[in-house]
């Protein structure tokens, strides 16, 4: 009957150990998902990708008229010199 307590003991032991080193594991997953979420949420959406492509356009757009402004006034000035 005692070594049959023993056994059971270091079984309970070698499981407590366990349990033990998985908690520790996933406190540091939890961690690391702490800082995952905090990156995460840092980084810009893809709502923010499409917004950056509409002001290239838009900033292309404008470059090709300050450009034909610009043709028409050197124009303008080349003309009435």
């Amino acid at each position: 009957m005692v070594l049959k307590m023993n056994g059971v003991q270091r079984r309970l032991i070698k499981k407590t150990e366990a349990v033990i080193v998985k908690e520790v594991e996933l406190r540091e997953l939890e961690r690391v998902n702490g800082e995952l979420k905090k990156q995460l949420i840092r980084r810009p959406g893809p709502d923010v990708g499409e917004q950056l492509n509409r002001f290239r356009y838009v900033a292309k757009a404008r470059n090709k008229q300050i450009k034909a402004s610009r043709k028409s006034v050197v124009h303008f000035i080349s003309s009435h010199s």
